[in-house]
């Protein structure tokens, strides 16, 4: 209850809402629809592309990383792994974390492209990798597209301009109602 009178005077002091109950049903139901997760797009267009994007590229670097918190290391012959976090340590785990942004076959072959199951759990070798294109700044454009299947240019820039801008192909399907990357991480990140 506290919450909610905290947020009605937050939408009123900043002007997004009228004090008049008429005019108060619509404007309540826009902010909301602006706020919807980036993982439950169910129209994509070239502006809301870029936040699945970006929670796409943090669910990969996220599971790149190895999770949260300090990871176990072990070896196989001479290289180092280490197990994943316990919130995406199973392969259904992982799996069910990176379909929320990506496919179930981008989730998979990403899966198999950087991951092992080592008595029972999900590891990848012990090395980091990264980038550093801003893909919160990335614009978009459809190049083609059906009503379940799209595929986007994207121009990606590099803080500070330090370079051109790299372009990627990007698909996204429409599965169970809402959008997903298509592209498998590897080639995206």
């Amino acid at each position: 209850m506290k919450k909610q009178m905290l947020i009605g005077c937050l939408v009123l002091s900043c002007g997004f809402l009228s004090v008049n109950p008429v005019i108060a049903e619509p404007v309540t139901a826009a902010v909301k629809k602006q706020a919807a997760s980036p993982t439950q797009i169910k129209k994509i267009d070239e502006k809301n592309i870029i936040s699945l994007l970006v929670e796409a590229e943090n669910r990969y670097f996220y599971t790149l990383g190895g999770g949260k918190g300090k990871t176990e290391v072990f070896n196989i012959k001479d290289s180092q792994y280490r197990y994943l976090s316990s919130d995406i340590g199973t392969r259904k785990k992982l799996l069910d974390y990176l379909m929320k942004a990506f496919t179930k076959e981008a989730s998979e072959t990403y899966i198999k492209e950087r991951f092992i199951e080592y008595k029972g759990r999900m590891a990848q070798v012990d090395a980091d990798k990264g980038n550093i294109l801003e893909f919160n700044k990335a614009t978009a454009k459809l190049i083609k597209g059906s009503s379940t299947m799209k595929e986007y240019q994207l121009s990606i820039p590099y803080p500070e301009h330090q370079s051109k801008p790299e372009i990627k192909t990007i698909k996204v399907k429409k599965v169970n109602g809402v959008w997903r990357i298509a592209t498998s991480p590897e080639k995206l990140f």
